[in-house]
């Protein structure tokens, strides 16, 4: 099996994992019986969308060779999705009676643990990059020598 096979396979399973994760938080109010599980799912959820982006999006977008760049590039990625959220969050508490934001603190943490799990992805998703002399297949399709 070629190691972009396996990459979208981890890339799906995480989502979903995370996915149940996220719903089960808000569903019994797991970010109140425990002060770490908002920071560890930040980590936990940027970390798979960042991975699954790396792996199903920008898999072979970026040259190999070009590791640093696809590092710094599929991190941002992720970064930027994560403060995308915050600002959803922000929105949420402007208009219902949410009390999501628990002010500055916690929204500079949540970045932080945002950009500690994309840099992570990114790092990670280094390994699932078509190997050296192979071409980017569907899944199923044997892979070619170029």
């Amino acid at each position: 099996m070629m190691r972009t096979d396996e990459g979208r396979t981890l890339a799906w399973a995480l989502a979903s994992l995370l996915l149940v994760a996220n719903i089960a938080g808000y569903a019994f109010d797991l970010y109140a019986a425990f002060w770490w599980f908002d920071r560890v799912l930040h980590a936990a959820t940027i970390f798979a969308l960042t991975f699954w982006l790396a792996v199903i999006v920008f898999g072979d977008a970026i040259r190999e060779g070009r590791d640093v760049l696809f590092v710094v590039l599929v991190a941002s990625a992720g970064v930027a999705v994560g403060a995308l959220w915050e600002v959803a969050e922000w929105i949420f508490d402007r208009f219902a009676s949410g009390d999501v934001i628990k002010g500055k603190d916690d929204t500079v943490i949540d970045i932080v643990m945002d950009t500690l799990g994309a840099v992570v992805a990114a790092l990670l998703a280094l390994r699932f990059r078509p190997g050296v002399g192979h071409e980017v297949t569907s899944p199923g399709e044997p892979s070619r020598v170029r």
